[in-house]
């Protein structure tokens, strides 16, 4: 990816950002969630990270998740 499809994606994810507030503000959370996603779909993007990397990464997470308890 070029640097001017970089600096469009980031000027999306900014303004997807702003528009997260906005919703969120408004109480609507649903959206709030869908623009999140769009955002993180984005910044997997500008950042070159695959599918599987992240899914390997969650995965990671939810095992040391799962093994750790809970404080009293």
């Amino acid at each position: 990816m070029d640097e001017v499809q970089l600096r469009r994606l980031r000027d999306v994810i900014a303004v997807l950002t702003e528009q997260r507030g906005i919703v969120m503000a408004a109480g609507a959370a649903f959206a709030g969630h869908l623009l999140d996603l769009a955002i993180m779909q984005l910044r997997l993007n500008v950042n070159d990270i695959s599918e599987e990397e992240l899914s390997g990464l969650s995965d990671f997470i939810g095992t040391g998740l799962s093994g750790h308890k809970a404080p009293h």
